[in-house]
């Protein structure tokens, strides 16, 4: 999984981090089940807690993760990652406490 750690700059930009945050808030606005939230808030602690974006290594879960949430692209950079990954978990924390009220 060495790819996805590095980046390539021979590679056509994909969706800038910016704009990927800006998709991911819309779709958590979109978002009204207190369920699919909490899951997801789950799935981004569980890549809090066990990713290492400087590690050559990747779990099968967290490429999973990965995959599903669409963030292999947004985590190439590792020195984005820890940003990118705490930017959603805030979001997202914010939605959940929404839906609450």
């Amino acid at each position: 999984m060495n790819s996805l750690l590095k980046q390539d700059p021979s590679q056509s930009p994909g969706l800038s981090s910016e704009s990927f945050v800006l998709r991911f808030k819309d779709t958590l606005g979109n978002m009204n089940s207190f369920g699919d939230l909490e899951m997801l808030m789950k799935k981004l602690q569980y890549l809090g807690l066990h990713f290492d974006p400087f590690d050559q290594v990747v779990s099968s879960e967290c490429q999973e993760i990965l995959k599903q949430l669409d963030l292999i692209e947004q985590f190439q950079n590792p020195y984005q990652a820890t940003n990118m990954l705490l930017r959603l978990l805030d979001l997202t924390e914010e939605r959940i406490n929404q839906i609450k009220q």
